[in-house]
């Protein structure tokens, strides 16, 4: 009997771990696959990314509100069209958004004398699995954003743009908490 009770608890053990591989990556996400409740949600767009970018990327405000409850979340979500009829999203819970801006400030001001080597590397990521990294190879510097699925795209970006996506994401905070002291 004990070894039944053994052999039901690992195949119990193992089965709940195959099935995180399709777990959200974001308290939004979690929140936004709800069910049996209704879900309200509500979206406002910020600004894009199009310069020297390798693919578009549309930056929105969402709110989620679970019904019946008051949960209330909000999340920025960058939107990436990879291909016509083919988007990325990366949802930002707001938790991070404080984070994220004063990790994009360190990787725009970061150089060669980051470090006391040939190359430097400043990555910063996000619990959805999006990434924003600075990365050098001799005088050659790359900025790129990676979408934070499995098969995640690299993004290669311009440094202005990168201090673009520090302005629209200072604005989608300042959204986010002027209608969360609204009270709305």
């Amino acid at each position: 009997m004990n070894k039944l009770i053994i052999l039901l608890t690992v195949g119990a053990a193992w089965a709940a771990h195959a099935q995180t591989t399709n777990a959200p990556r974001t308290y939004f996400d979690a929140y936004k696959s709800a069910i049996d409740s209704p879900l309200v949600r509500g979206m406002s767009s910020i600004g894009a990314l199009t310069g020297q970018v390798a693919f578009p990327v549309e930056i929105k405000v969402e709110r989620l509100n679970v019904q019946p409850t008051t949960n209330t979340l909000y999340a920025v979500a960058l939107r990436t069209h990879l291909a016509r009829n083919v988007l990325q999203t990366d949802y930002i819970d707001y938790d991070e958004l404080d984070g994220l801006l004063n990790g994009l400030q360190l990787i725009s001001q970061a150089s060669h004398s980051a470090v006391p080597m040939d190359d430097f590397e400043v990555v910063f990521r996000l619990r959805s699995g999006l990434s924003v990294a600075k990365i050098s190879n001799g005088n050659k510097v790359v900025i790129a954003i990676k979408c934070g699925d499995a098969n995640g795209t690299r993004n290669q970006i311009a440094p202005y743009v990168l201090d673009d996506l520090q302005r629209l994401l200072t604005a989608a905070k300042a959204k986010i908490d002027s209608i969360a002291a609204s009270g709305q």
